[in-house]
């Protein structure tokens, strides 16, 4: 299944399963503001997913800071888990505006269907 065209473009961008520290700032599911230390899981040319305390709002906006460049860029929360486990969120990011250099490394070419 995972190697059907049609799933590959559904996910709109190959994954790298990566540990980068990141800060997360932006609305918590209950419209609070909060800033923490999050990681992120897996990164792509078009966002990521992130394992969170906070349960961040679905549509929300945040701010994301790459931990070893310290740069930060905008994000849109597109996906949270319905419940934490061991005690953290999956929180699935897309950027606001494309910025494929944010995560510091080199993508592997775009597979061709």
């Amino acid at each position: 299944m995972a190697q059907d065209p049609a799933f590959r473009e559904r996910r709109r961008g190959e994954r790298v399963l990566i540990r980068i520290p990141v800060q997360v700032h932006g609305l918590s599911k209950d419209n609070k503001i909060v800033t923490e230390d999050a990681e992120t899981v897996v990164v792509s040319r078009i966002g990521g997913l992130l394992r969170c305390r906070t349960a961040f709002k679905m549509g929300g906006n945040a701010e994301v800071t790459n931990g070893f460049t310290k740069k930060g860029e905008k994000f849109r929360v597109v996906w949270v888990s319905d419940q934490a486990k061991q005690g953290f969120f999956d929180v699935g990011i897309e950027f606001l505006t494309p910025a494929e250099e944010f995560w510091g490394i080199s993508f592997p070419a775009p597979a061709r269907a």
